[in-house]
């Protein structure tokens, strides 16, 4: 989250911060509490499939986002290798 958000936000309960994550420049801290459906094909959409929001901040919540977005990651840095010979 931003610094100015994050500021507003501070260490409230989830349900405070919500509003406040909705507020973020950056969608992957937008998406903690609400997917935005943009197009039918855009990068947005396309990210949303592999995206959850979360209604909750339980450590289970925190685990599954957590390995959803290490998932996202290994998604887009994959690498194949390659012949040097």
């Amino acid at each position: 989250m931003e610094k100015p958000i994050n500021i507003v936000a501070s260490n409230g309960f989830f349900e405070k911060k919500k509003p406040e994550y909705a507020k973020s420049g950056n969608y992957l801290t937008r998406s903690i509490v609400a997917l935005s459906p943009v197009g039918r094909n855009s990068s947005i959409t396309r990210i949303n499939e592999k995206l959850q929001a979360f209604e909750n901040c339980s450590a289970t919540d925190i685990e599954q986002r957590r390995d959803m977005l290490i998932a996202l990651g290994k998604d887009v840095w994959r690498t194949s290798p390659i012949d040097v010979s």
